[in-house]
């Protein structure tokens, strides 16, 4: 799987752009439950299998250092940073 690196200062994302990819996970989701994965995607269900779990995985970390950051933020704690 090819993974893209963009930084804020190259992408920015907004309301409509999570939109846009909730609706690719929607129709995907229809897709499958219909049987008709083939007209959505020329990949093959293990390929597509992979990317999903490496989607969710994703998120689950992004949302877990999200959720991480807001309790240290909101306990006032100090982080510790080490420096090479």
């Amino acid at each position: 799987m090819l993974q893209a690196h963009y930084s804020n200062r190259d992408f920015l994302l907004t309301d409509a752009g999570l939109a846009a990819v909730y609706e690719v996970f929607d129709d995907l989701h229809d897709a499958a439950s219909e049987d008709q994965l083939q007209e959505l995607t020329a990949l093959d269900k293990r390929e597509l299998l992979g990317w999903l779990r490496e989607l969710v995985f994703t998120a689950q970390e992004t949302i877990t250092e999200i959720e991480s950051r807001s309790a240290r933020t909101a306990r006032q704690e100090p982080v510790l940073r080490l420096v090479k």
